[in-house]
């Protein structure tokens, strides 16, 4: 994110917030839930929040695949009965009788190199690292569009529009409740995105301290900090801009702290003080170089664990590596960036399950880089608008449904997690040789509405009655386990 759109987003260019509030340091931050109350709807529902801040704070990377996911990598449970119905044959090695089957035991879409990353499911289940609840159902708006969808999920509301995402409410539960440990504004880097603005951190009105709001950053952590911008002081650093001074914040910075107007700025010097510390922090903490240096030694290999090489995998690195290495970092957010959409209508078979082996080996090496560091209260949870037709159409394709998976990693240490578990039972829907068919769960079947995810949030940060922030109840951890 350039400076510009990173003071746009904290409200200096667009008007969200004034300057005054900008530049008022702790003194305009207040830690009681009357601070947080101005009148608008969403401000007022938080009193009625009821809060208990746990010994741990949990730390959340959020990974949203935009454009719906299948669940067919997590759940060919009914394949005989699709691939019976189905316009178009699936592979004979989706057969699970078939003598050459990629089929793992618990029913994930295996293969190998060429597979969807089955195997792996199937070692993170084993090894307790993992849960895979397989009817996260969309029920209450059968729309399968992808905005409103998108929308509701990374908010937790049917009235989406109109509320806050998810991150911010739960930034601002924290704030008014004085969860940190510390004032907002000493917290280094609490949210972040790695995807750029994102409907998980929409506002809504909601009001929280500036020093909670979400910062911008990529996987080479390019820093939203740096002083510099389009006027240079000539002769400092070289022709490298990552060296040079941006002339107008100097003469700001000049301003600031000039006699006559010491008092004047005093809350303007303490920001650029602040700024320049968290642009030391990230410069030196957060680089290509220190982050490897940072990486655990794999038993197995004695060399450092290796992430894949790509888009997505470091992308994953960098957010896990700001997990561990900066435990102010409550909540990050990484879409899917790296992996291409999900949005599967044609060319599936060909192309979705190089993407779910991305995904699955970089979830692989995440969850080895958590236990490696002994950090337990790290959650991932992977999940998108909703799921697809399991129906091949005539393009090999898979149009949009409701049923997907959703798989939750790590955080062994935070109460009422219980991993290894192979949630929900599904079943074939639809005519036969027809497009419109899905699976949808049992009638004796665990299913959870994708709002749950918000709750399961609120929840293992502190929140004891999580109905009152959005429209369904968090997941239940201790529904049925249906692994073979």
């Amino acid at each position: 994110m350039e400076r510009r759109q990173f003071l746009k987003h904290l409200g200096i260019l667009g008007g969200a917030c004034t300057a005054a509030s900008m530049l008022g340091g702790r003194s305009l931050i207040s830690p009681s839930m009357a601070a947080l109350n101005t009148g608008n709807a969403n401000n007022v529902i938080l009193n009625e929040v009821n809060y208990v801040r746990p010994a741990v704070l949990p730390q959340v990377i959020h990974i949203f695949l935009y454009g719906g996911p299948s669940e067919l990598a997590g759940n060919l449970t009914n394949i005989e009965d699709i691939n019976a119905n189905s316009q178009n044959p699936y592979p004979d090695n989706l057969n699970p009788n078939d003598a050459n089957t990629i089929v793992t035991p618990n029913n994930f879409w295996g293969g190998g190199n060429n597979g969807a990353g089955g195997e792996i499911m199937e070692s993170l289940i084993a090894s307790g690292d993992m849960t895979i609840f397989r009817t996260l159902n969309r029920v209450k708006e059968d729309s399968k569009a992808h905005r409103s969808s998108i929308f509701q999920n990374l908010t937790g509301h049917l009235d989406a529009e109109n509320s806050p995402g998810m991150a911010t409410t739960l930034a601002a539960v924290l704030s008014a409740h004085g969860a940190f440990g510390k004032a907002p504004e000493d917290m280094i880097l609490p949210f972040v995105s790695f995807e750029g603005d994102s409907l998980i951190f929409q506002l809504a009105g909601l009001d929280i301290p500036l020093g909670a709001k979400y910062v911008a950053l990529d996987q080479n952590f390019r820093n939203p900090y740096d002083r510099n911008n389009n006027s240079f002081v000539s002769g400092q650093g070289g022709s490298d801009p990552a060296n040079l001074v941006g002339a107008n914040e100097d003469a700001i910075d000049a301003l600031a702290r000039s006699t006559a107007q010491r008092q004047k700025f005093l809350k303007v010097r303490e920001a650029f003080t602040k700024r320049r510390e968290l642009a030391d922090f990230i410069r030196a903490s957060f680089n290509a170089t220190a982050i490897d240096a940072s990486l655990p030694i794999d038993p197995n290999t004695a060399l450092p664990i290796a992430y894949p090489n790509t888009n997505f995998g470091n992308r994953m690195k960098a957010a896990v590596s700001l997990a561990i290495n900066n435990p102010d970092s409550l909540f990050i957010s990484m879409g899917s960036g790296g992996l291409g959409g999900w949005d599967d209508h044609d060319s599936s078979l060909i192309e979705y399950p190089a993407r779910m082996r991305d995904l699955m080996s970089s979830l692989d090496v995440a969850v080895k880089h958590m236990n490696l560091t002994n950090r337990d209260n790290i959650i991932i949870n992977v999940y998108g608008d909703f799921g697809r037709n399991v129906n091949l159409n005539n393009s090999i394709g898979w149009d949009h449904g409701n049923n997907q998976n959703l798989m939750t990693l790590g955080g062994k240490g935070i109460p009422g997690r219980t991993l290894g578990k192979i949630v929900g039972k599904t079943m074939r829907i639809g005519a036969s040789g027809v497009n419109r068919q899905f699976t949808s769960p049992t009638s004796d079947s665990y299913q959870a509405e994708p709002f749950s995810v918000a709750s399961s949030v609120y929840k293992y940060f502190g929140v004891q009655n999580g109905n009152v922030l959005n429209d369904d109840p968090p997941l239940d951890e201790n529904a049925p386990n249906e692994a073979i």
